[in-house]
């Protein structure tokens, strides 16, 4: 079988891992608690306020996305590598709620327009799929996609409840070849079972394929979509409309731009880029102008959400631990954007 062996750049086996397993399995530091605590950090365009560490278990935290309602965030917990989703109040890192609790790995959560149920992927039954389930952790788990040859990951719910897109590969794609020193694993990646972006109903129904791509997420207005693509060579952000038409490529910079996250007005995207090395947290416009970097340490950042209260939530070792942190942008023109 041709095969096609990726780069072996840190970049890109983080980026693989990502992508892959959602971050599962790495090797884990133990860490002290936090309290919270307000930092500035200026950037050449722009400025972070409110730097805040929500989470320090010993476990690796990550993949965070906030409840529409920006009550809760929930993210992925890897346990002794076994994934299971919890979550968390917004404000102060408390209440915390296991969602699953099960013997498969339950990993990227995704919220339903209620803020009382999520979407997740799963492979209870051997192969990941889509699987919808209260948030309270109580009550049944109802299955959305199952597939003998392929995995369903990373979905995203549109506004109106009615469609999630998300990432589906060939479970063959992926052969893992290796660990880094940073405890990112490496994959050789079959060329003939490349991410596709799909959709479907949330009943199930009307499962249909779009083209090559990774991380869609749906915008406020469920009128576009930001995802990933790579026809370019490296990992860049585009938008389409809902219906598919109108592929837009929005960035074009040297290295991998990835997981894109609109913020509640729909003007601005949050991702991670490795432009300056390792990954680290952006925002741009969504026309890719003013592209502003928010960290700017050595540790690893990921899996940006912007929430309803115009905080970004995203996970982070900069404790060097995976934890779940936020802060608030404060853009070049002194703005935090919020929906009318």
């Amino acid at each position: 079988m041709d095969t096609t062996k990726m780069p072996t750049t840190h970049s890109t086996s983080r980026l693989l891992a990502a992508l892959a397993l959602g971050f599962a399995a790495t090797g884990c530091a133990s860490t002290t608690p936090q309290a919270e605590a307000e930092v500035v950090i200026e950037t050449s365009s722009g400025a972070v306020r409110n730097l805040v560490r929500l989470t320090s278990s010993v476990d690796a935290e990550r993949n965070p996305v906030v409840s529409p309602d920006g009550q809760k965030v929930a993210f992925n917990v890897d346990k002794d590598g076994q994934l299971d989703i919890i979550s968390i109040d917004t404000r102060t890192g408390l209440a915390r709620t296991q969602i699953t609790n099960h013997k498969s790995h339950d990993m990227h959560p995704a919220w339903m327009p209620d803020s009382e149920r999520i979407v997740f992927s799963s492979n209870r039954l051997g192969r990941l799929g889509l699987w919808i389930q209260n948030a309270s952790g109580r009550g049944g788990t109802t299955m959305i996609t199952r597939s003998q040859d392929m995995m369903d990951f990373g979905p995203s719910v549109s506004p109106d409840g009615t469609t999630i897109c998300f990432t589906s590969r060939g479970r063959a794609a992926i052969k893992e070849v290796g660990i880094t020193e940073a405890g990112f694993r490496t994959y050789e990646v079959f060329e003939g079972a490349l991410p596709h972006i799909w959709f479907v109903n949330t009943d199930g129904t009307n499962l249909t394929q779009f083209g090559k791509g990774i991380y869609p997420t749906w915008s406020p207005d469920g009128e576009r979509i930001a995802y990933c693509s790579n026809s370019g060579g490296s990992w860049d952000i585009w938008l389409m409309d809902r219906d598919g038409s109108a592929m837009t490529q929005i960035t074009s910079n040297d290295g991998n731009q990835i997981a894109p996250s609109f913020s509640p007005d729909g003007a601005w995207l949050a991702y991670i880029s490795n432009l300056s090395g390792n990954f680290d947290l952006w925002v741009m416009r969504t026309d890719g102008t003013a592209a502003t970097q928010l960290t700017i340490d050595s540790s690893e950042e990921g899996n940006p959400c912007w929430g309803a209260d115009g905080n970004i939530y995203f996970c982070s070792r900069k404790t060097g631990n995976w934890d779940i942190w936020k802060l608030t942008p404060v853009l070049a023109q002194g703005l935090n954007p919020q929906p009318e």
